[in-house]
């Protein structure tokens, strides 16, 4: 499964995001988090002390959740991409967004 979503962060340039897959004990301030709990794939973001952001999605499938996890990625690139272009400072530094 996680070679999948290497494949994904890679082929849409993802790589300098912040993300942690299957490994809910990681505390990587900012990043979307993917992991499996209680039968169910998990997907949620993490704001700058590493506290959950809104909700944890809660998906079935693997398939759905990497949809999410992949449209939550996007999300992040545009959010700090507008953030820099109305002069604001992005979350942290990424050529995705610094263009």
């Amino acid at each position: 499964m996680k070679s999948n979503y290497h494949f994904g962060i890679k082929n849409n340039h993802y790589e300098t995001l912040r993300y942690v897959l299957f490994n809910d004990k990681d505390m990587t301030p900012f990043a979307v988090h993917l992991f499996w709990e209680d039968g169910k794939f998990m997907v949620n973001s993490r704001d700058e002390r590493s506290y959950m952001v809104g909700k944890s999605f809660e998906f079935n499938s693997f398939e759905e959740a990497k949809e999410k996890f992949f449209r939550t990625l996007f999300l992040s690139v545009k959010r700090n991409k507008s953030d820099i272009e109305g002069g604001y400072q992005a979350d942290y530094p990424s050529p995705l967004w610094e263009k």
